[in-house]
């Protein structure tokens, strides 16, 4: 009977330990500290700067961001590496969409980066990084972050944006521009104007969210968590 006893306790004990570990590792991907680096990110055209640590944390959909004593909930608006050229943090879980693929979307997961050489873009996320090509970032509300060199058309106006750019659309009252390259954010106001983006192999119109490629026109999914996920190491 003693023995019994102590084989109850010791799987008790053993199932206690491993609900811990597995707390821990939850805890873990749930947040992110990103120490000894410089950040900046753009809120309604004002440029906010962040040096030394910052601490990210996920939990109910909800990112926050703590830095020194200030806590902030975040929405999908880029964070960028102030100190590392070219690169691009994630706060929110993100669609990815291939227009010349038959729109196929998937769900870049929060907390990833993404990095551009010059030449070509990354999806990176811990230890795994995976180049793409002829895609854009969606956010299934009014957040576009583009991968590539596009072009916004704005009340018969173009805006040429550099890769790691981004747009955010208010349907009939302004659409929020950020240039990367030139580090520059313009509000501009467009009421009852549609408002696209166009690369020369496809066409989005940031107004209804919809994309025209290959001559077939299709609203974008909205529902991010209902994607699959990224594949950050395979192929395309």
């Amino acid at each position: 009977m003693k023995k019994d006893n102590l084989v109850k306790i010791v799987m008790v004990i053993l199932l206690l330990v491993v609900l811990a570990v597995v707390a821990l590792l939850l805890r873990f991907s749930e947040t992110g500290i990103f120490e000894d680096h410089s950040f900046y990110q753009y809120f309604s055209g004002k440029k906010i700067e962040y040096e030394g640590s910052l601490k990210l944390s996920r939990k109910n959909e909800i990112t926050e961001l703590e830095f020194k004593d200030t806590k902030v909930t975040l929405d999908s608006t880029p964070i960028y590496y102030k100190d590392v050229e070219n690169r691009v943090l994630l706060p929110k879980d993100m669609a990815i969409i291939y227009p010349l693929q038959a729109t196929k979307m998937y769900k870049i997961n929060y907390f990833s980066n993404v990095s551009f050489d010059g030449a070509d873009v990354y999806i990176e996320r811990e230890d795994n990084r995976k180049n793409v090509q002829n895609a854009f970032l969606y956010d299934g509300n009014d957040l576009y972050f583009f991968l590539e060199e596009t072009k916004i058309i704005v009340n018969e106006k173009e805006y040429i944006v550099s890769p790691l750019s981004y747009a955010i659309v208010d349907y009939n009252k302004n659409i929020e521009l950020y240039n990367y390259k030139e580090d520059k954010y313009e509000i501009i106001d467009t009421p009852n104007q549609e408002i696209f983006a166009r690369t020369d192999k496809y066409t989005i119109n940031l107004s209804i969210d919809s994309i025209n490629s290959q001559n077939s026109d299709q609203l974008l999914l909205k529902k991010i968590e209902s994607l699959n996920n990224f594949d950050y190491k395979g192929g395309d």
